[in-house]
């Protein structure tokens, strides 16, 4: 993303430059299959453990150790879990962390599309007058990824468009800025909730990612705030100097705070 565009619900105009402030961009966009690709050679390569594709039966806390029970019958104990199953996590809810999403009262509609005209990198951005927001995010080549956070009724209507009548409806959204518009991959839609807890630790216990916090995905900061957490977490744990346990609360005490 080398430059940004947002129009206001009332006709207001930002506009932001990487040349501006000299730097090569504002932002990368990475699709979450490529992210992928990259991330697991590297977890094989410093030897985690995995064991995968399995599903959770129960989760223990004692004094000195967690204990998952897996719905095989296996079973793994650790003195630190890592909740990191998104906003409605199964590790949260078994360690009696009971927290529910508030609904933003609207579904993200993402696709990916070709487009007529060259985005040069433009990241453009709508806030609309319904109260939706609609992004069009430059990928290589003449495409883009959309993110429509529509009111849940439109994003039951644009989902029910055929292709043809989905990328019309996205291009003229955005006043045809990039001309017409072609689908390149399906739609899929998300709702969109909000969830804040009032601790991200517990006995044994670190959420990070959806687990730990949800927003709006406006400003593109989920996954960010996700990988702030991984990298804060490890940061603590790799300082912990004579603390031997990676679940001690003066340790859990430091990543939350």
């Amino acid at each position: 993303v080398e430059s940004m565009r947002i129009e206001g619900d009332r006709g207001a105009v930002l506009e932001f430059s990487a040349h501006d402030v000299g730097v090569r961009a504002l932002a990368w966009i990475v699709e979450e299959r490529e992210l992928r690709a990259a991330l697991l050679p590297r977890i094989r390569d410093v030897g985690v453990f995995v064991l995968a594709p399995r599903r959770f039966e129960s989760l223990a806390f004692a004094p000195e150790s967690a204990a998952l029970t897996l719905e095989d019958g296996a079973r793994v104990e650790a003195r630190l879990v890592v909740g990191a199953d998104g906003v409605r996590s199964w590790v949260r809810e078994a360690a009696g962390m009971h927290a529910v999403p508030r609904p933003y009262g609207q579904t993200a509609v993402v696709a990916n599309f070709a487009c007529e005209r060259p985005h040069h990198g433009c990241a453009r951005q709508w806030f609309r007058k319904d109260g939706g927001i609609l992004a069009w995010l430059p990928l290589p080549g003449r495409r883009v990824s959309i993110v429509w956070s529509a009111p849940d009724a439109l994003a039951t209507e644009l989902m029910s468009l055929d292709h043809a009548a989905l990328a019309a409806r996205v291009a003229a959204a955005g006043a045809h800025a990039l001309g017409d518009f072609a689908v390149v991959t399906p739609p899929a839609a998300f709702p969109l909730q909000f969830l804040r807890l009032p601790a991200l630790v517990a006995h044994r216990l670190a959420l990070v990612g959806d687990a730990a916090h949800g927003v709006h995905p406006l400003a593109g900061q989920g996954v960010n705030l996700g990988f702030g957490d991984a990298e804060a977490l490890a940061a603590v744990l790799a300082a912990r100097g004579p603390v031997a346990d990676p679940g001690a609360p003066v340790l859990l005490e430091r990543y939350a705070r």
